[in-house]
């Protein structure tokens, strides 16, 4: 299965260690991001003291596990999905989720995402952890 992987996936592999981790090593998931995923999930992490001080790591130890988590997610240049980040901006629930919206609409998968907003919209299938769970269980019956 393909599929975009929203930064709030990567931020929750740090805080919920046993399922949203196994996820996103799982060989049977193909994940694509924009570009903009590292970068904003820093982001997020410098802005959030609160957050930073649950997850109980070192700047170091921190950095590899991105680097672990992130091995076998494939990155797409802001120029291939460019051409859809219009479409995307008027979708998108917030401005910095269109990249993953356009880069959805590029490569015609769905979103990984916890976020409800992204789910208001309609061009783009998104599944839940919770989803991802109950069909890779269903599928593997």
């Amino acid at each position: 299965m393909e599929l975009v992987v929203d930064v709030n996936i990567l931020l929750a592999s740090f805080l919920k260690a046993a399922k949203t981790r196994e996820l996103l090593l799982d060989v049977r998931l193909d994940l694509y991001a924009p570009e903009c995923l590292i970068s904003e999930t820093s982001r997020h992490l410098e802005k959030r003291a609160p957050l930073r001080n649950r997850i109980h790591l070192s700047d170091e130890a921190l950095d590899k596990l991105v680097g672990f988590l992130t091995r076998r997610i494939q990155v797409i240049p802001l120029r291939s999905y460019e051409p859809y980040f219009r479409e995307a901006l008027i979708l998108a629930p917030h401005e910095e989720d269109a990249p993953f919206i356009a880069a959805a609409l590029l490569l015609n998968i769905p979103i990984w995402s916890n976020d409800k907003g992204f789910k208001e919209q309609k061009a783009v299938k998104v599944y839940s952890t919770h989803d991802l769970l109950f069909l890779l269980e269903k599928t593997s019956e």
